[in-house]
Formats: structure tokens, sequence, C-alpha cells
């Protein structure tokens, strides 16, 4: 990007920034001098939100802090910026997998563990605080937690005189059914490439009930073979009309999933999709078209449900801030306070705090289709905990590469497979550090 196009797109987010903050109450003044930074990505709603609960804190604590609020496009690309330059804010708002990027060897932000007094960590279960801890240090803290899903549109399957699936076969079968009761262009399941990439690593975890990317060998933690199912998924779905051909996809242009035609008026019929932000999808849908969450498939003998199951995002504290017990303070109120709670919202999904959602839930704000996700999730046997790797972008990228190269037919399926193993494992070696 040139110098005037970063500079112009920097006068934009400045002026949405205050036209934002106009609309919120006046901040009140800081008592104690100290001034924290804390960054994060999202809509404006989730800006509002923070904003106001930004003022809470200030109100409570009497200490100031400014917001720096972007769109996700760009946002990593400015915090690697700031990390390396010195100037990182002391809250960051941090994707899962970017402990990978920022703290390899657990000391690229500030030890939560040593702030207990001032962060209650008790709120939060074992599972996710293993999460953001990397090499003993606890680097980061989720606020909410996130699975793809399997959400169905209930009014077309009962266009079609069909139930919900409830088994992998049943799935298969569907593609076929849907192509005779409903024509050529309805289809059950439907995702781009990364929504594909995520079905499969659950079907090959639930044969072999291991993480798929082992960090310690920096390699695939699976066969050949394995890949071989990888690939063969792929091929299976979108012969027998279950997922719609790359080409089929392509021909409704470059937009938005749930902002596609298809999906609006029921003939995309499925997505396998992260719980933490199912509302968008089943607020595009046309009128009278029901969205409903399906049993999660397994295979037989599955020795795992192969869940991704991690963080939607986290909180995390600048190794090098000057106020760690301020930063900690401001997480505290933001995830557990409940000011702090109410202002949030479900802005960033179901909080993990057992505090947050004893609060949403005794005041019905947890919409029925995230309560039954959320009890889908508590009733899934969850073992595998996969590696952060697994999302790093030059990984997804291989993946993605080999599976649109056998979508559009310049790789044959056992190619494919073949491929899928020697390249991602040539991936890993070079970028897991």
């Amino acid at each position: 990007m040139n110098a005037y196009r970063l500079h112009r797109r920097f006068i934009l987010l400045g002026a949405s920034a205050a036209a934002l903050s106009a609309c919120l109450k006046p901040r009140p003044a800081p008592t104690s001098g100290r001034e924290l930074r804390m960054s994060w990505w999202g809509g404006s709603s989730a800006h509002k939100a923070t904003l106001e609960a930004l003022r809470l804190f200030e109100e409570k604590h009497g200490i100031r802090v400014r917001g720096e609020y972007t769109g996700f496009a760009g946002h990593l690309e400015r915090l690697t910026t700031q990390i390396a330059g010195g100037t990182a804010p002391d809250v960051m708002q941090i994707n899962w997998y970017w402990q990978t990027l920022f703290s390899r060897d657990g000391t690229g932000f500030y030890d939560l563990s040593k702030l207990r007094d001032k962060l209650d960590l008790s709120q939060f279960d074992a599972r996710t605080l293993s999460m953001g801890t990397n090499k003993g240090v606890l680097n980061a803290i989720a606020v909410s937690n996130a699975a793809r899903l399997f959400y169905l549109n209930q009014t077309t399957y009962q266009k079609a005189g069909l139930s919900l699936p409830t088994t992998w076969d049943e799935l298969f079968a569907r593609g076929p059914q849907f192509k005779t009761r409903l024509g050529q262009g309805y289809y059950p399941l439907d995702g781009l490439f990364l929504e594909f990439i995520a079905l499969a690593r659950t079907y090959v975890v639930q044969g072999t009930g291991k993480p798929l990317i082992n960090a310690e060998t920096k390699s695939l933690n699976c066969t050949r073979a394995d890949m071989y199912d990888f690939a063969g998924l792929y091929a299976r779905m979108t012969r027998d009309h279950v997922w719609p051909s790359a080409q089929v996809r392509a021909s409704y242009g470059n937009v938005a999933q749930q902002e596609m035609r298809p999906w609006i008026n029921g003939q995309f019929a499925g997505t396998f999709q992260w719980n933490s932000s199912i509302d968008k999808y089943s607020d595009t849908l046309a009128a009278k078209q029901t969205l409903a969450l399906a049993p999660y498939l397994l295979r037989p003998g599955a020795k795992d449900a192969g869940m991704m199951y991690r963080p939607a995002m986290m909180f995390a504290v600048n190794a090098k801030t000057p106020y760690p017990d301020e930063s900690a303070l401001l997480i505290e109120f933001l995830l557990n306070d409940p000011d702090g709670i109410r202002a949030m919202g479900l802005r960033r999904g179901v909080p993990v705090s057992k505090a947050a959602r004893s609060l949403l839930n005794k005041e019905g704000l947890i919409t029925p289709i995230q309560q039954q996700s959320e009890a889908q999730l508590a009733a899934a046997q969850i073992n595998v905990v996969e590696s952060p790797w697994f999302e790093h972008p030059r990984v997804r990228d291989g993946f993605q590469d080999i599976l649109e190269a056998m979508g559009y037919g310049r790789l044959s399926e056992r190619e494919a497979g073949d491929r899928l193993y020697d390249d991602i494992n040539a991936i890993l070696h070079r970028v897991v550090r």
C-alpha cells in the first residue's frame, strides 16, 4: 500500500472513530493520571459496545483508556508493525494462532498468571486457560470460545420431506435426494474452501483421535492414507451433490457466503460455521426460512468429536507495558464485572467467563440457537486440542491451493492426497519454530 493510500486509510479510520465516539456519553476526567491503550477489531456494534465499556471502566477506576479499533482486514498487519516497533497497545485483542507469531517462546506477551490478584482466573476453565498458555506462560485469556457446528435450513429440509442428517452417511445420501426432490440448484451443505478444510480436518481427526498437526515434530499427525481420505471427502461430496463444486460457487461471484442468493433463499441449505458468528447467517435468510442446529456428525467408532474448539478471540497484555496491574484490571472489568459484561453483551460471542455467562443467562440475553450450540459443545467428547499452527496463514493457504487445484480439475483425487501430505509437511517444517 503506497504512502498516500495508507495516510488516507488512517484518516478515514480516525473520522469513523470520531463519529462513533460522538454517539457515546461524555467520558469522565481521569483521576489517576494514567492512560492505557487498547486495540481491537470488529464491526460497528462491537466498537460501540467496547467504547461504552471503556467509558464505564474510566468512570469506575479513574484510568483513561484510549481505544484503537479497525475492521479485521489489515488489523494483523497493523499490530505486527506496532509490536516490531515497540509501540503496541497495553491491552490487545488477538486471534488464537497469533501466539505463534508474536510469542513463540512464551515471552511475547505479559504473563497473566502474575496478575491474578487483579484478574480473577477462577472464572475460566482449565481448557480455556491452556489454550492461552505457551511454554508455561499464560499469554492470553479467551473472551469467548467457538467451534464450527452444522447449521441447516430447516425450511428447505422440510420442503424436501427429509430429516436433518444425524450421521455422515445420512449427509452423503441427502445430496442425491436434494437433487431429485428439489432440483439441480439445491445442496445440503455449502461453504468456501476454508470451511471445507475445517470439515475435512474434523473427519480425519475423528478417525485418528489426534490433533491434525504436531508442533513438536513440525509435521502432520496422521498418515498419507488419512490425507487420501481428506481429498476423497471433497471429491465425494462434490460428485454426489452434497457440496457445490468450485465452478458452481464461482458462478455466484465473490460475495460473502451469507450474502449469496442461494443461501438467502434456502437453496444452499446448510453451513459448517462458527457458533460465535451464526447470527449473521440466520439474519440474512429470507422470510419464513428457519435455521436449525443439527446433530454433530460422527464417524463410526470415532475416537473424538474432532471439533475445532478454540478461542474465538483473546485479550493479551503487552509484555513491556508500564501498567500491567491497570491492564489486568481493565480485562477483569470487561470479562467479569457486571457493568462491563452488560456493556459488551454478546458482541464477541457467548463469553467464557462463568460470571458473564451466569449474568447474561439470567437476563435472557443468550438466544435459543446460541443456548443450543453451547449445550452441544458441553455434551461433546472433545479431548483433542488442535495446534494453533493449523490456522497459520501459510498452512491454511497450502490446504486451500491444493483443494482448489483438485476442484478445478488440475489434480486428481490421488494426486491431491499426495500433495496434501507432502506439501503441508514441507510447509510445517518451514514455518514452525
